[in-house]
């Protein structure tokens, strides 16, 4: 203790007056104090040593363990000639020739949400009348947007219901048919447009095209002059064809032959009788023609009593 705490503790003790336990109790609580300091000293010494240590410790550990990593990776004998590649850090050159450009707003462009067409949209309402669209039949402003893309007709939905002999729509098939146009015409976007959807009948097959029945009928008329040119084209090639499928009818019933044959000769070396066709010359054995006169007769008796039976239906008793 030093003589500057004596004096203060007998200034204290001179203007209060204390017990000699309160001075004992007042010595030990300092005591205490200085004990308690010391102490968190101490352990705050021996916290910064065992940081410095736990390095160590780690450093020497991460290098022992990269010896025995080297020591598990090491490759076998007669893999040793042998390279291993990490394919997930390689970059594809292309042999050094075709290397793309990476444009720095590809990801940024990738997130972004596409744009919608200006073709879908429907058209913007004009606060001048006269500058908006409207239908052809009833002047409406509420279009069929999908006939204002595809066929460039303007048309409400109403008056397409309404006019079906105008505005429904045909397929490819009874456009070829009907109005008798060729592939080429169908296809060429310019003269006639569609639509094309999936087919419904099956999905593999190629999508189907519809088309406007008032386009496809003008086209039609101007082709062949007039509704009347029309009418006897299709008339004249239905006379074709029903001519050219009798034609082959008759020529396959003209294939037909059958044989007469005539008087039954007799060869005298070989005493074989034989008979000749009178049509086709063509010569049989006189058994075998018998046998096949025969063998005619039978079948077309047969023939005839199953359509005779065929004919006759069964009548049910009750």
């Amino acid at each position: 203790m030093s003589t500057q705490e004596k004096n203060l503790t007998s200034d204290i003790a001179h203007i209060i007056t204390l017990t000699p336990e309160q001075i004992k109790r007042i010595e030990e609580n300092r005591l205490k104090a200085l004990a308690l300091r010391e102490k968190q000293k101490q352990k705050e010494l021996n916290n910064s040593t065992s940081k410095t240590e736990q390095k160590d410790i780690q450093g020497t550990t991460t290098n022992n363990g990269d010896n025995t990593e080297e020591k598990k990776l090491r490759p076998m004998k007669k893999f040793q000639n042998y390279a291993e590649y990490d394919f997930s850090k390689m970059k594809d050159t292309r042999g050094g020739f075709l290397l793309e450009e990476e444009n720095a707003n590809s990801k940024k462009r990738k997130w972004e949400p596409p744009e919608p067409e200006i073709d879908a949209l429907e058209p913007s309402i004009s606060i001048d009348p006269a500058e908006n669209p409207k239908c052809k039949e009833c002047n409406s402003l509420e279009l069929d947007n999908l006939f204002r893309k595809t066929f460039k007709v303007n048309i409400c939905k109403k008056c397409k219901g309404e006019y079906p002999e105008k505005y429904s729509l045909i397929t490819k098939t009874e456009a070829k048919e009907d109005y008798l146009l060729t592939d080429a015409e169908l296809k060429d976007v310019e003269i006639l447009p569609h639509l094309s959807k999936p087919n419904p009948h099956k999905t593999t097959w190629n999508n189907m095209m519809l088309f406007l029945r008032e386009q496809v009928e003008e086209f039609a008329f101007k082709k062949w002059g007039s509704e009347e040119g029309l009418d006897q084209e299709y008339e004249r090639r239905e006379d074709l064809r029903r001519r050219t499928r009798t034609e082959t009818l008759e020529q396959n019933r003209r294939k037909v032959h059958k044989h007469e044959f005539g008087e039954v000769e007799e060869d005298t070396e070989t005493g074989v009788t034989t008979q000749c066709c009178k049509t086709c010359g063509l010569r049989i054995e006189a058994a075998v023609a018998g046998f096949l006169i025969i063998f005619c007769v039978e079948l077309s008796s047969f023939s005839m009593a199953l359509l005779l039976e065929s004919s006759i239906a069964p009548v049910e008793i009750r």
